[in-house]
């Protein structure tokens, strides 16, 4: 009679024992009679019960014993169990492949087609029922090695009653998000986490590739002889160069061609080229290890997976670039930039009190949209601050990208809310800000000067020329970068205007907290006119008819004629403060700009304010004349 199980039922009529001589030098790897029944191969979906007649399935079962000592037994040496316990032995099996057990459990190794492991269950002496026949040793092992295991469930014949068939009767159900819902992964040290059959297969190689590319860069970082110029040597002709010129100068260059294909004029020096052909090597070698990997391995994360083969050489790119960044890559590349670098974070200490006013930023909707404004600059440079702690040069690409859409982007305080235009129609949400090449270079510029970021030019030289896979001349990353590559350049160069006008807004806010009048009176009126004995003809605030004097009706055309001259003065482009900075406005609200000369027919009348002396009241009984008069004893 034959035995139950398919295994032994096909080797014993096979030609196979016959190539096992002598028989205790052989050990038959058994599947349960469980697990090929109730079992199939999951790429071929044949039930492992047919599979085992096959001579492949059973010769791969079939392990060659040197000696005739099996696994975990007494050596002739006189070797124990205890010695051998928990190493691991290679064995061969009949057909030329090879297997590794350990401990309790026996791994697949060359020669099979996927690596699977099964547990190692009881062993037992076989005799197989035919003449003149020798006992065999076997061990019944959990599944068999071959293929891939799917296992199936075999649902017993069972009589059920009445209540059971109607418990049992399918309901109709909408099948949920989470049965259907695929792995998430979002970075290739997730990809091996999630798989980690890929990850042993991988893990040698990458070690390997990386200890090469430390290998090449093992000396002292290089200090770089050639020094760039110094700011005193590179300072500009103030009296010739504006603000508004120099920014004038920058917005032309960025928005006087196409910025996704303009070449960049960032030059590449040769240690940098030397360590950017090392590291596409690397990446180069990593990407072809994991395409040697076991193909039932990759279409398994096909199917579990939304990643194509793009995303994943996107992965491994900067999976290769984070592990060398942090000792090897970017420290060399700051070493190199170093002078570059100083030279632009000592200009930007300088700028520091630099306005949004003052770069050429439009602003619209008055206060509301300054407001809107100073809110999206503040979210830019707290996300630009993360370009700081950013481990690989594709991450500060992201970091760069993302400052960009957040400065140009509506606040969530107006995103959704319709707006009421001035017929009193609803107006449909703005959801992001049309903005052209000209404000995104002056926000991108405010936001470079608040954030202190620093090593900004080996940062730029990392993004340029330290991503391989993904395209950074053309496209929205080439935009982005042409434009940061502009406002640099700009600050290492043409920002001698910028630096006048922080430094003289810092005097400004100085004077203010210190409530320095005179200063303030020096600083936002050098032009303004002054009377013989020290009076001060200013715009006061609109006031009440009623609580002008009658007698200074001779001294009004005085006044108007002064102060139509302050303000042809204070419209001139030299000679005051407005016209090389910009305008003051958003500082101080107080201060007017000029307006346009009164009409002849009706003068604008104006009241004059004296310096140290109280204001006019409806209870005052002084005239003008008196008031001078006491102010002028006063002053003697």
């Amino acid at each position: 009679m034959h035995p139950l199980n398919p295994f032994l039922r096909a080797f014993f009529r096979s030609t196979l024992p016959s190539q096992c001589l002598p028989v205790n030098h052989h050990i038959l790897l058994v599947p349960t009679t469980e697990s090929l029944f109730q079992g199939r191969d999951r790429e071929t979906t044949a039930p492992y019960a047919d599979l085992a007649v096959s001579e492949e399935f059973l010769s791969s079962h079939v392990i060659r014993v040197p000696g005739g000592i099996p696994p975990g037994t007494t050596s002739k040496d006189g070797a124990n169990i205890r010695e051998s316990k928990g190493k691991a032995k290679q064995y061969n099996t009949l057909n030329g492949r090879t297997v590794v057990v350990k401990d309790t459990y026996v791994y697949s190794n060359k020669g099979f087609k996927s690596l699977t492991q099964a547990q190692l269950l009881t062993d037992a002496l076989f005799c197989p029922d035919m003449p003149e026949a020798q006992q065999w040793l076997v061990y019944y092992i959990s599944r068999p090695l071959v293929g891939s295991y799917d296992p199936v469930r075999i649902i017993p014949a069972t009589i059920k009653t009445a209540a059971q068939r109607a418990a049992d009767k399918p309901k109709p159900t909408t099948p949920s998000a989470s049965d259907v819902k695929k792995k998430e992964i979002a970075s290739f040290t997730e990809l091996l986490t999630a798989f980690p059959l890929i990850a042993r297969q991988l893990q040698n190689g990458l070690d390997r590739t990386l200890k090469e590319f430390a290998a090449q860069f093992e000396g002292p970082v290089p200090n770089k002889s050639s020094r760039a110029p110094s700011v005193s040597s590179q300072r500009s002709n103030y009296s010739s160069t504006s603000l508004e010129d120099s920014l004038a100068s920058l917005r032309s260059s960025v928005s006087g061609s196409d910025s996704s294909n303009r070449l960049s004029s960032l030059t590449i020096e040769p240690e940098e080229d030397t360590m950017r052909f090392a590291l596409e090597s690397a990446t180069t070698a990593a990407i072809d290890l994991f395409q040697g990997v076991d193909r039932q391995q990759l279409s398994l994360l096909g199917a579990t997976t939304d990643l194509s083969g793009p995303v994943v050489e996107r992965m491994i790119e900067r999976h290769v670039a984070e592990q060398l960044h942090e000792f090897i890559l970017f420290p060399r590349i700051c070493n190199i930039r170093r002078s570059e670098d100083l030279e632009l974070e000592h200009r930007l200490r300088k700028m520091a009190n630099i306005d949004v006013a003052q770069v050429g930023i439009p602003i619209e909707d008055g206060m509301r949209g300054k407001r809107d404004m100073a809110i999206r600059i503040d979210r830019a440079v707290g996300m630009f601050k993360k370009m700081g702690v950013a481990s690989s040069p594709q991450e500060m690409i992201e970091v760069l990208l993302d400052t960009a859409k957040t400065v140009t982007a509506t606040p969530t305080t107006n995103v959704g809310k319709p707006g009421v235009r001035p017929d009193g129609a609803a107006e449909k949400p703005s959801i992001a800000m049309t903005i052209n090449a000209d404000a995104l270079v002056s926000m991108l510029l405010i936001v470079v000067i608040r954030s202190s970021v620093r090593h900004l030019h080996a940062r730029l030289s990392y993004m340029r020329h330290f991503v391989f896979i993904d395209d950074v001349d053309s496209g929205e990353m080439g935009y982005v970068l042409s434009t940061f590559e502009a406002v640099l350049v700009y600050l290492s160069q043409d920002s001698d205007a910028l630096r006048i006008a922080a430094r003289k807004n810092a005097r400004l806010w100085k004077a203010t907290r210190n409530g320095n009048t005179t200063e303030l009176r020096n600083m936002l009126q050098p032009d303004a006119p002054w009377i013989a004995d020290g009076q001060v003809i200013e715009e006061a605030p609109s006031f009440d008819e009623s609580f002008r004097d009658q007698d200074d009706s001779s001294l009004s055309s005085r006044l108007t004629n002064l102060n139509l001259e302050r303000e042809q003065q204070l419209s001139m482009p030299n000679g005051n403060f407005a016209a090389i900075g910009g305008s003051l406005a958003h500082v101080f609200p107080f201060q007017k700009p000029p307006t346009p000369p009164p009409e002849a027919s009706q003068p604008k009348r104006k009241r004059v304010t004296m310096a140290s002396f109280r204001s006019a009241s409806v209870s005052s009984g002084y005239s003008s004349p008196s008031r001078r008069k006491d102010w002028a004893e006063t002053r003697g």
